[in-house]
């Protein structure tokens, strides 16, 4: 089977450090959380205890790869200056907060350009992808992610975030890679020859080596429809077929798939809680069904 690790994004409600645990409770391999709570401003202030438990059952633990992802308030491109300083600040704290527990990066939404285009905005983001890694300690990954296109979201499409990277030059930075976004967003990846297109292009454009993590979710919307609507794995768009023919390429060798999909609910009628044991086994079933290359 493939060289391909297979986690899901989690809570840590209750301190950092329970995110171990509920990684191991549906059998992720990785695990995503977030620093803050996604929808608000206020920093967590992870006490140095929480952050020593966090690396004590981590290093206890099955799981392997730890990465954050950013909170969702934050754009790059905004054109308000109190927005965009809490926007650094939210993006230096999660990368802080990744140096401490010893993850390997973190995930960012680099923003909207609300219309405006990416000529309007490119000057902006970059320099301030340059001050937050300049500001930010240690050496965790800032991985921008793809979007489906939606309000003028920036990196639905690769050259976006090429441009980025290239601006910065900088090794800390690099690309996330959402499957139910890149479907959305244009990307047809539910067969070889629209996978083989698609990671031609992200690499003429970005760079395989700057592949540095994987949303691994199918897609409400179809191809083209540019909506961010996540679906668990074979429900979709995307479809089983489209993640066998994605596993199956070697650019996703070696790499790690988080799961951000809205999950099933219980047998008992209890409410889905994102993602679960199924859609779990569900990719490592895919996974462990290709053969050794």
């Amino acid at each position: 089977m493939p060289n391909i690790v297979i986690g899901a994004h989690v809570s840590s409600s209750g301190g950092i450090f329970k995110a171990i645990e509920r990684g191991e409770a549906i059998e992720a391999e990785a695990i995503q959380i977030f620093p803050s709570a996604p929808q608000m401003w206020r920093q967590t202030n992870h006490k140095p205890e929480a952050i020593a438990k966090f690396r004590e059952l981590h290093a206890e633990s099955t799981i392997g790869p730890v990465w954050l992802h950013n909170i969702y308030l934050a754009n790059l491109a905004a054109d308000n200056t109190e927005h965009l300083g809490k926007s650094i600040g939210a993006v230096v704290h999660a990368l802080t907060v990744a140096d401490s527990i010893g993850a390997d990066g973190v995930v960012l939404h680099t923003g909207s350009h609300k219309g405006a285009g990416m000529d309007a905005v490119v000057d902006q983001v970059s320099e301030t992808l340059t001050l937050i890694l300049d500001e930010a300690p240690g050496n965790a990954i800032l991985a921008l992610e793809n979007t489906a296109g939606q309000g003028g979201a920036i990196g639905k499409d690769f050259a976006e975030l090429g441009m980025l990277l290239k601006r910065v030059d900088s090794p800390r930075l690099q690309v996330c890679l959402d499957t139910c976004h890149t479907l959305a967003g244009g990307y047809d990846i539910t067969n070889p020859a629209g996978v083989n297109a698609t990671m031609s292009e992200f690499d003429g454009e970005i760079g395989l080596d700057k592949l540095a993590v994987l949303h691994a979710n199918d897609s409400k919307t179809k191809l083209g429809g540019r909506r961010d609507r996540h679906e668990n794995i074979g429900e979709g768009f995307v479809g089983i077929a489209g993640f066998e023919t994605m596993l199956a390429h070697p650019a996703f060798d070696g790499k790690v798939l988080l799961l951000e999909v809205p999950g099933f609910p219980g047998e008992d009628g209890t409410k889905a809680e994102g993602p679960d044991l199924e859609n779990v086994h569900r990719l490592k079933r895919i996974r462990d069904a290709m053969p050794v290359s």
